[in-house]
């Protein structure tokens, strides 16, 4: 049964020992949180508030939205939240910390085995934290200050495609499905295959990815073409 934002916050505030007083949030009127019928608006467009909410303060001082961001929450609307945009923000948030989520490691290293990012995981993989965090900064703020080619868009989200394929359960798979289709793939002339990231999983891969520096990933030159 899916849950109300505000009721989840509350949950998690008790779970965690922090005051209900923490989670209260103002409703977000129907207007924000609804798109109007028949349109192919998509769920990460619509402007909702965030299920996780907002806050100054830095992810690795923040628990509670460090827990929120972990989970997949099935909507009143049918979509997964929090989005896997928020999600990929958070990985890239708390890359610094001792005890990165894992599913983080695996899914933005596997990214940097792919050909358009550089081809080689190693140094996501065995980089010290703060350094790995300067590095997931750097690298994302360099891609895209220049502009990106339609063609390079279209190689960034297969290189997504397929490592959601190798890294992702169900629920986070149907998070990045979600997030893919609402960048209209096809509109740039992109042929990625949102829906092909279940498919093919096997998983031994996450354990290798997470446990060696000399599994799948390191300088693995992957080149994604067909997802």
């Amino acid at each position: 049964m899916a849950l109300e934002p505000l009721k989840l916050l509350s949950l998690l505030a008790l779970a965690v020992g922090l005051p209900l007083a923490w989670a209260q949030a103002p409703p977000v009127p129907d207007w924000l949180t609804t798109a109007p019928p028949n349109t192919t608006t998509s769920p990460e467009i619509v402007a909702i508030d965030p299920l996780c909410g907002r806050t100054q303060r830095n992810l690795d001082e923040d628990p509670l939205r460090r827990h929120c961001l972990r989970q997949c929450i099935l909507s009143p609307s049918g979509s997964i939240q929090p989005f896997f945009s928020e999600w990929e923000d958070y990985c890239r948030e708390t890359s610094q910390m001792d005890d990165w989520d894992p599913q983080c490691q695996a899914f933005l290293c596997c990214m940097f085995g792919c050909d358009v990012w550089g081809g080689d995981s190693t140094f996501c993989l065995t980089a010290q934290p703060i350094k790995r965090r300067e590095m997931l900064v750097e690298t994302k703020a360099q891609m895209y200050s220049a502009g990106l080619t339609k063609e390079k868009r279209c190689a960034l989200e297969k290189c997504n495609a397929y490592c959601a394929r190798r890294v992702f359960l169900t629920c986070r798979e149907t998070q990045y499905v979600q997030h893919c289709e609402s960048t209209n793939p096809r509109l740039y002339g992109c042929d990625v295959n949102c829906n092909a990231a279940w498919h093919g999983f096997h998983p031994s891969w996450f354990a290798i990815a997470v446990g060696t520096v000399g599994g799948v990933l390191v300088g693995s030159g992957l080149s994604p073409t067909s997802f």
